[in-house]
């Protein structure tokens, strides 16, 4: 006589390969990112790191002759496109290019932002207007037109760059800190939407970091010291604090990660 079996409301499981335990960079190779904003600050560098890797990457940016040297610098692998963001019609025709290459799209980071300082009672609606247009519509415009080449694509990850700004109500920042905190939402819903698919949607949060331009423009001596007495860890973050945290969400490692903001900032604000 058999034995009864217990009935179970356990979900099924199905797994098509064992979630790696660190990221493994050969996951990299051969395949194809789109990055925006790459010519300089966060982006340059993860444009850098993905090229190191062995992944082809389409990187777009504003300024011509500074994108074609971060791709002559980075070889034959990093390929610049001028875009303006701002423009739908530029934004939809630089994934359409990066799509072409191979035929699919391997993950896509929304990188591209600007940051001016506006006390609010002296902003316009022109610069309301251009900061939407620039930190957050590019969101929606650069993730609908890379959607079918993502699906067809192996990574099936999106990351998209946000600031730990809004979370603290810094000012002068009041109209950047609106653009950008549409990301956390943008970022969430999407990830809901596109889960059944297979397709990760995840945010990064940085904190104050010390690119080249933060450096020249507006990171004063006083300015660097107060940040650090601010934070937990005690020292200034750049760019390579930030990109190993967007190479894992993008990774097979984060393959359980979905939906979620993910702050780096040394530990001034903690959720």
């Amino acid at each position: 006589m058999k034995p009864l079996r217990r009935p179970t409301n356990r979900a099924k499981t199905t797994r098509t390969a064992r979630i790696p335990l660190a990221v493994d960079g050969k996951e990299f190779a051969g395949r194809l990112a789109v990055v925006t904003g790459g010519s300089d600050g966060l982006g340059r560098d993860l444009v850098g790191a993905l090229v190191k890797l062995g992944a082809d990457v389409f990187f777009c940016g504003r300024t011509r002759q500074k994108g074609v040297a971060v791709a002559r610098a980075l070889g034959r692998r990093a390929h610049f496109v001028p875009a303006d963001l701002s423009d739908n019609a530029a934004a939809r025709a630089f994934v359409q290019e990066a799509a072409a290459f191979k035929g699919r799209i391997d993950y896509l980071v929304n990188n591209a932002a600007i940051d001016p300082r506006i006390e609010f009672e002296q902003a316009t609606v022109e610069d309301f207007d251009r900061l939407v247009a620039i930190n957050l519509r590019p969101y929606f415009v650069v993730t609908q037109a890379a959607l079918p080449a993502l699906r067809r694509g192996a990574g099936r990850a999106i990351v998209n760059v946000a600031t730990t700004n809004y979370l603290l109500g810094l000012s002068p920042f009041t109209l950047y800190n609106a653009s950008k905190a549409g990301g956390i939402g943008f970022t969430r819903s999407l990830a809901r939407e596109l889960g059944p698919s297979g397709i990760r949607v995840n945010c990064i949060s940085p904190g104050w970091i010390m690119t080249e331009k933060q450096l020249q423009e507006h990171a004063s001596v006083q300015d660097r010291a107060e940040l650090v007495e601010a934070q937990a860890l005690k020292f200034l973050l750049t760019e390579e604090h930030v990109t190993p945290l967007t190479l894992f969400l993008l990774s097979g490692c984060a393959g359980g990660i979905t939906g979620q903001n993910v702050v780096v900032d040394g530990g001034k604000f903690m959720q």
